[in-house]
């Protein structure tokens, strides 16, 4: 199985073997899912109009990918991993040592740049 990189890794390094994964119902299959006794980076986005902005923004990029005719099923179900496995980088904001609205914000950023330079790119390879 191929590894998958995360972008949010370089704001918080890789997840330790005592992460607390996010709620399941946290990750809607794109990004986050606003639901009250969802993480608490969750619910951060969900109350901050800026970071729900880029949470939007977020997920128009990653449907633009995924609905891209030239990806195969196995790059789509890659992507939804990839996409997957960064929500869950992205929860662990609340272990930063900084404020964790600024360790979100920029793990959203991160994702979102990474997210626009497969546009141009191509998509996800298996």
């Amino acid at each position: 199985m191929r590894a998958v990189p995360l972008v949010a890794a370089s704001v918080l390094g890789t997840l330790p073997a005592g992460a607390i994964p996010p709620p399941p119902d946290s990750f809607d299959g794109e990004t986050i899912h606003c639901h009250p006794s969802g993480s608490a980076a969750t619910v951060l986005i969900c109350r901050d109009a800026e970071l729900t902005a880029l949470d939007d923004e977020l997920r128009a990029g990653f449907r633009r990918l995924q609905d891209a005719a030239s990806i195969t099923n196995t790059q789509r179900e890659a992507l939804v991993e990839e996409q997957r496995r960064w929500v869950e980088t992205m929860d662990q904001c609340w272990r930063a040592r900084e404020k964790m609205r600024n360790c979100v914000k920029r793990s959203q950023e991160q994702r979102l740049r990474q997210l626009q330079s497969r546009k141009a790119a191509g998509p996800v390879k298996p």
